[in-house]
């Protein structure tokens, strides 16, 4: 990397070591940076409509001569178009008709694009997943879209999300507006499965395989578990030969794995007597080459064994339902990625067990499990919520505690966020070990008794103003429910009045 000397940097244009005038600087950039965003996303929705008016100008004349199945009116703009925006002809008249397309199904979207309330990747994005809502009748076809798009925008107005995130959240408002099952979509999608090499230069290429969701997950699970085995045993092995240990590997081959390895890319480093120090991805890329090239990824014992694991939420009134329906709750690939619901059946039918998960039906939050080990989600909304371990005056930052059972589950105790809270080794141990006592009082309160009876309570700390997914947000404020104490309500939430411990699943509740 190439070193500056301090003469070497030109004059930034103000005082680093006055505050004001960096300030002054920082919101002159920051200022630049947003008119330059409104000037891209202005044009972004001019070439739109120029494109789109381009599409409609060539349809009109093929249909006026007959020869709209051909579109050659079509292919004749868009050749012109190509030229002007440079890109090759076949690009210029898929460009033509998605903007068409998007200016009839998503006009707003180009409104939107003009005001900077989106940029354009995320229209791109929007478009994309905005055209899986479907439904045979083109009029509920139309309000579904344009009900989509309102979503999407007050989505966008309250959080900005780059563009793949905002994906992930239209395809699970996509799953309850359309009238197309996910398995009637998969099913078609399927057909278009390929393998592509795209070149890179400097000698490497790019392979893409388009396949199943829950296949492409399990696939890259197993092959980073093999990296990740083959990187422990290697550092095993080179810690063995710096303490003088008898060198298993094949002399003259320079692997740290044995006489079991033969000339495999997976497992061998680059050239003789040198240390394998390949990256995490560099060794992933290589076990993947090996699967394929050889169809035997076993070369090494390292990474022998390894299965590939995916996780499926799967609602039960979807698992009860006899044949799947367009905007019933859609099986989940890790809990985001909407997947077909007679192969997450399939899959649970062969599952070797199952975790029934109680969620919230607001906000979809994981409330509690039919298993001892918590969820990664029930981790960190305990994290947030404790912030460091709930002994009385201890400060161990939640990250570094451990998860308590307040009522042991070997006792009945649920996994469940009003059951659990996180306390540092420690104190963990005197919770278990001496008199000491606590309870949950609800809201993540603690009462903590000590051996001598005296009674100290561990409230979260504030979080300030939280804002919860509920239309409540978008109501004038002397409309909102007062909220009080109840001081008389029992310790830890009824099954019959607290809607957490009801299994549930997240409503699309628009804006949300």
């Amino acid at each position: 990397m190439q070193q500056h000397r301090s003469y070497d940097v030109p004059d930034p244009g103000f005082d680093p070591s006055d505050p004001a005038s960096v300030a002054a600087r920082r919101a002159e950039i920051l200022a630049l940076e947003e008119r330059a965003a409104a000037m891209i996303a202005r044009g972004a929705a001019l070439q739109l409509r120029a494109h789109a008016a381009a599409y409609d100008f060539g349809h009109a004349l093929d249909v006026a001569e007959g020869c709209a199945e051909s579109a050659m009116h079509v292919r004749s703009i868009a050749n012109e178009v190509a030229l002007v925006v440079q890109v090759s002809c076949g690009v210029a008249q898929g460009q033509l008709a998605l903007a068409s397309k998007a200016q009839q199904d998503f006009s707003a979207l180009a409104v939107a694009l003009d005001e900077n309330v989106v940029t354009p990747a995320q229209v791109h994005k929007l478009v994309e997943v905005g055209f899986k809502v479907n439904h045979e009748d083109p009029v509920e076809q139309a309000e579904r879209r344009a009900l989509f798009v309102e979503v999407m925008l007050e989505r966008v107005r309250r959080e900005p999300l780059p563009p793949q995130s905002l994906r992930k959240a239209a395809e699970r408002v996509t799953e309850e507006l359309t009238g197309e099952s996910i398995d009637q979509r998969h099913a078609r999608a399927r057909r278009q499965r390929r393998a592509t090499v795209e070149d890179l230069g400097d000698g490497m290429s790019l392979i893409r395989v388009t396949t199943d969701t829950f296949v492409a997950h399990a696939i890259r699970d197993r092959v980073r578990k093999q990296a990740l085995a083959i990187i422990k045993a290697r550092q095993k092995t080179t810690g063995e030969s710096a303490s003088g240990s008898a060198n298993s590997s094949v002399p003259g081959t320079g692997s740290a794995f044995g006489p079991g390895v033969d000339n495999s890319r997976a497992t061998a480093p680059a050239a003789d007597d040198e240390p394998d120090e390949r990256s995490l991805n560099e060794v992933m890329s290589d076990v993947v080459a090996d699967m394929l090239l050889t169809s035997d990824p076993m070369g090494n014992s390292a990474a022998a064994g390894i299965q590939a694991n995916v996780q499926l939420s799967i609602p039960i009134t979807t698992v009860l339902a006899d044949t799947p329906e367009a905007g019933q709750a859609p099986a989940l690939l890790d809990g985001m990625t909407p997947m077909p619901i007679e192969d997450a059946k399939r899959l649970a039918a062969t599952a070797p067990a199952f975790i029934r998960v109680l969620t919230h039906p607001i906000t979809g939050a994981v409330q509690a499990v039919d298993s001892y080990k918590p969820t990664a989600a029930m981790r960190a909304f305990l994290q947030a919520r404790d912030i460091h371990c709930r002994f009385i005056g201890c400060r161990q930052p939640a990250v570094r505690c451990e998860l308590d059972h307040t009522e042991a589950y070997q006792h009945g105790g649920k996994t469940a966020v009003w059951n659990l809270s996180d306390f540092c080794t420690n104190h963990h141990i005197v919770k278990h070990h001496t008199a000491w006592k606590v309870r949950q009082l609800g809201g993540g309160v603690l009462e903590w008794t000590t051996p001598s009876g005296k009674i100290y309570i561990s409230r979260p700390e504030p979080h300030g103003v939280i804002f919860r997914p509920s239309d409540q947000l978008f109501r004038p404020t002397d409309e909102l429910p007062r909220l009080r104490k109840d001081p008389d309500r029992e310790p830890g939430p009824r099954q019959s009045d607290d809607p957490s411990s009801r299994p549930g699943h997240l409503p699309m509740t628009p804006p949300f």
